[in-house]
């Protein structure tokens, strides 16, 4: 487990060095959520009632912002041929680059979404739900990211690109995060909501490293 902790290890000295990446989607959050108040007119009852789908449409927004960034620093300095010519299993090279990734950016979203729960008024009851949702969510972002950066990482501006490529992708894990925290705020059961959560998690666990491990490859040559 040595290589798959130095690679987790340098990605996030590098990404606490450069901090973009971690301020970057929550200055995004944080200006969408105080302006979305001013541009709907609305009060409490109803930014209550429409804050989940909000808070979880601005997480995956806030990570597309930095998806293109899990292969793309690692094929401009040539790194990325060095996990593909190592003998360590490309696989976990790519479990690890989506883990820090997460870490740098997904994590501080779930940190954060209380505050812009508290900011769009969400019911006090569902505050769990969106911590847990979110907590298993997330990580799905960066996994299938992972996907979207290996097949885009040698063009120059491809986060458009990432974007449509990744976006159907995780519009299920939208629908059932913001269910979740809809059904936790008027007192309903949410096990079926999080346990196809936690499906998808383990299915992206199982299957994207394959899949991003062959997208690099296809793309190198």
């Amino acid at each position: 487990m040595s290589p798959f902790i130095a690679i987790v290890k340098r990605d996030l000295i590098s990404g606490f060095r450069k901090k973009s990446q971690i301020y970057q989607p929550l200055v995004f959050q944080l200006l969408v959520v105080t302006m979305f108040p001013l541009g709907l007119g609305s009060g409490a009852k109803t930014l209550g009632i429409i804050s989940p789908a909000v808070i979880w449409i601005l997480a995956l927004l806030a990570s597309l912002l930095t998806l293109d960034q899990i292969f793309k620093n690692d094929y401009d300095d040539g790194s990325i041929e060095s996990y593909v010519l190592s003998a360590y299993p490309l696989q976990l090279s790519v479990l690890a680059k989506a883990l820090s990734h997460w870490i740098l950016s997904g994590l501080p979203l779930v940190i954060f979404a209380p505050v812009l729960g508290m900011l769009l008024y969400l019911p006090e009851s569902a505050y769990g739900a969106l911590v847990l949702s979110l907590l298993i969510g997330t990580p799905i972002f960066s996994l299938m990211g992972s996907i979207g950066s290996a097949l885009t990482m040698s063009l120059k501006h491809g986060g458009l690109l990432l974007t449509v490529l990744v976006m159907p992708l995780l519009s299920p894990v939208l629908i059932f995060g913001a269910s979740s925290v809809v059904e936790s705020s008027f007192g309903n059961p949410i096990a079926m909501q999080l346990l196809v959560l936690a499906g998808m998690l383990v299915l992206s666990l199982t299957l994207v490293p394959f899949a991003a491990a062959a997208a690099i490859k296809i793309n190198l040559e």
